[in-house]
């Protein structure tokens, strides 16, 4: 694992260390958790904008197209896929 060294203000430090002691987890561990959810939150983001696809998307998330439909759903998020394209993707599957 590689080490990364930034600034953070003392609001965002504080943050960090009510967060740490609400969850009972390390400080580096509560870090790299809301790295990751922003991670997600930033492509959801794109995606409601219309500014990615479901299939860039799922592999930015490193997650299937399926993942990514149901994660789009439980942020309340329409996918762009039409349920017909989705039974069609499923009959491509098939055939493979």
């Amino acid at each position: 694992m590689s080490v990364m060294s930034l600034r953070l203000n003392e609001k965002e430090i504080d943050r960090i260390s009510r967060l740490s002691e609400r969850k009972k987890e390390a400080k580096s561990e509560v870090v790299r958790e809301l790295l990751q959810e922003g991670w997600v939150f930033y492509w959801l983001k794109l995606y409601s904008e219309k500014k990615v696809s479901v299939g860039k998307m799922a592999e930015e998330l490193d997650l299937s197209v399926n993942e990514v439909l149901d994660l789009l759903a439980g942020f309340g998020i329409e996918s762009s896929i039409l349920y017909d394209d989705y039974l069609l993707g499923f009959e491509n599957l098939k055939k493979l």
